[in-house]
C-alpha cells in the first residue's frame, strides 16, 4: 500500500520540480533572450518609474516638461488638463519573428485582454529593463526610435545620461535614436553636458536634425547651464542657419538671459536682417514670451527699416491673439504713413487672430487705398462669422467700386452656403 502511494506521489514531485527548473531557467535569461523567444506575441513587462514620471493608464506619459500622447503627438514645455497619475511602467513590445515591430508605454493603469497571443513577462528589475531599451534604441528607426527610448529614461533610480550620451555620439546609429537622445540629454542632464552638446551643435551643421537636438538640449539644462553656449553660437561666425536656431531657442529657453540677448540680437542693425527677423519672431514664440517681450517688439517696429523684421514682429504679436495685440494690429492697418505691404500684413494676421468682426468691418469702411481694401475683403472671406458674410454681400451689392464688388462676389461664391449660393443667383438674375 505505501509503494503504491509513492509511485503515485513520485511523478507528481517529478512534474513539479520541472515546472521550477523551467521557471528558473526562464528567470535566468534576459529581457532580449526572452522577448526573442516569444515568436509571434505581444510581450508584456512592467517595472517601477521614477519620481515625476506619471500617465494616465492608457495614452498619456509625462515626464518633467515632456508630454506623450500615444500614438504620435509629444510636447516639450508647460502642460495641463489632463489625467497624470503615479505608477509602475507597463511596456507592450508587439513581437513578430522573434524581432520587435511596435513599442507602447503605459504609465499604471492595468492590463487588458489581448485578442492575440500574450507572453507576459511580470515585473522585470528595473536596471534590466533600462538596459534593454537602451540596445534596443540602437536597432530601430523613425518613430520607434521615440518609443523606445520613453520607456529606458522613466525607469526608476537608473542614470541613463551617459548611456544617452554614447548614443548620441555614435555616428553610426540610427538618426532618430540619436535625436532622440540627445533631446534626453538636455531634459535630464547637467552642465557636465554643455561641451558634448556644443560638439554636436558644430560638427553637424548640416546634418538632418542633429545640430538643432543639440541645441534644444542646451536650452533645457537644469540652471540655465547650456545658455551662454547658445548666446555663443547665436553670435558667431558659423553658418546663419545655425545660428537662426540658436537664436530660435534662446527664446524658447525661458531664459530672462537668454531672452534679453534675444532682444539685442533683433535690435542690432549689425547683424544679418534674417537673424534678426528670426530674432523677432522668436520673442513671441514659446511658454516664456512676457508682456515686456511683446512691449519690446512693438517698440522694434516702430523704429526698425527692415520690412523683413517689420513682418517677423507682425506674425509674432499675431499669435498670442489677446485684445491689445489685435488693436494694435489695427492701428498698424490704419497707419497710411507705413506701406502698403506692411498695412496688408498686419489686416492679415489681424483676420487670422481673433480681432473681432466688427472691427474689421469698420476698418473696410474706413480704409481708402483700394489695394487694401481689395485684400480686406480676401481677409473677412477667410472668416466663418456671420457678420463677415453679411458685409462681403453689402459690399457685392452695393460698393461704389465695382471691382471690389466683383472681389466680393467672387469670395462669396467659395462659401459652401446655400443661402448665399441664392443670394448670388438672384443678384445675377435681377436687372
Amino acid at each position: 500500500m505505501i509503494n503504491q502511494l509513492v509511485r503515485r506521489v513520485r511523478p507528481c514531485a517529478l512534474s513539479l520540480l520541472g515546472l521550477l527548473a523551467a521557471s528558473t531557467e526562464a528567470d535566468s535569461q534576459s529581457i532580449a533572450q526572452r522577448v526573442r523567444s516569444a515568436g509571434d506575441a505581444e510581450v508584456r513587462l512592467a517595472y517601477a518609474t521614477r519620481n515625476g514620471v506619471c500617465g494616465d493608464g492608457a495614452n498619456i506619459v509625462a515626464f518633467a516638461e515632456v508630454l506623450y500622447i500615444y500614438p504620435s503627438m509629444e510636447s516639450y514645455g508647460r502642460w495641463s488638463g489632463v489625467d497624470c497619475r503615479h505608477g509602475e511602467a507597463r511596456v507592450a513590445l508587439t513581437v513578430r519573428g522573434g524581432e520587435v515591430e511596435v513599442i507602447r508605454t503605459r504609465v499604471g493603469g492595468s492590463w487588458r485582454q489581448s485578442n492575440g497571443r500574450v507572453v507576459d513577462l511580470g515585473t522585470v528589475p528595473v536596471a534590466e529593463a533600462a538596459r534593454y531599451f537602451l540596445a534596443l534604441a540602437e536597432q530601430v528607426d523613425g518613430k520607434q526610435a521615440r518609443n523606445t527610448l520613453l520607456p529606458a529614461v522613466i525607469a526608476d533610480s537608473v542614470d541613463v545620461v551617459p548611456d544617452l550620451r554614447r548614443l548620441a555620439e555614435r555616428t553610426t546609429a540610427p538618426r532618430e535614436a540619436r535625436k532622440r537622445a540627445i533631446h534626453w540629454m538636455g531634459m535630464l542632464g547637467d552642465r557636465s553636458l554643455v561641451a558634448p552638446l556644443q560638439r554636436l551643435a558644430q560638427a553637424d551643421d548640416d546634418d538632418d536634425g542633429i545640430a538643432e537636438a543639440a541645441l534644444f538640449a542646451l536650452a533645457h539644462l537644469a540652471d540655465d547651464a547650456g545658455i551662454p553656449t547658445l548666446v555663443e553660437l547665436a553670435r558667431s561666425d558659423r553658418s546663419i542657419e545655425l545660428r537662426r536656431k540658436a537664436v530660435f531657442w534662446l527664446g524658447m529657453s525661458g531664459s530672462e538671459k537668454g531672452r534679453g540677448e534675444v532682444r539685442d540680437i533683433a535690435a542690432d542693425e549689425r547683424q544679418p536682417e534674417t537673424l534678426r527677423a528670426h530674432a523677432a519672431f522668436s520673442l513671441a514664440q514659446g511658454d516664456g514670451a512676457t508682456s515686456e517681450d511683446f512691449a519690446f517688439l512693438r517698440s522694434l517696429f516702430d523704429r526698425t527699416t527692415s520690412a523683413e523684421v517689420a513682418e517677423q514682429i507682425l506674425l509674432g504679436v499675431s499669435q498670442r491673439g489677446s485684445e491689445a495685440d489685435d488693436r494694435w494690429l489695427l492701428e498698424v492697418a490704419r497707419d497710411e504713413k507705413r506701406s502698403v505691404e506692411v498695412r496688408k500684413k498686419a489686416v492679415f494676421w489681424a483676420g487670422q487672430g481673433e480681432a473681432p468682426i466688427a472691427d474689421l468691418v469698420r476698418l473696410y469702411d474706413d480704409l481708402r487705398d483700394g489695394e487694401l481694401k481689395e485684400h480686406l475683403i480676401f481677409v473677412l472671406a477667410q472668416r466663418d462669422e456671420r457678420a463677415a458674410i453679411d458685409k462681403l454681400v453689402s459690399i457685392a451689392r452695393s460698393d461704389r467700386d465695382r471691382e471690389l464688388r466683383k472681389k466680393a462676389l467672387f469670395w462669396l461664391g467659395q462659401k459652401d452656403d446655400p443661402a448665399v449660393t441664392r443670394m448670388i443667383a438672384d443678384m445675377v438674375t435681377k436687372p
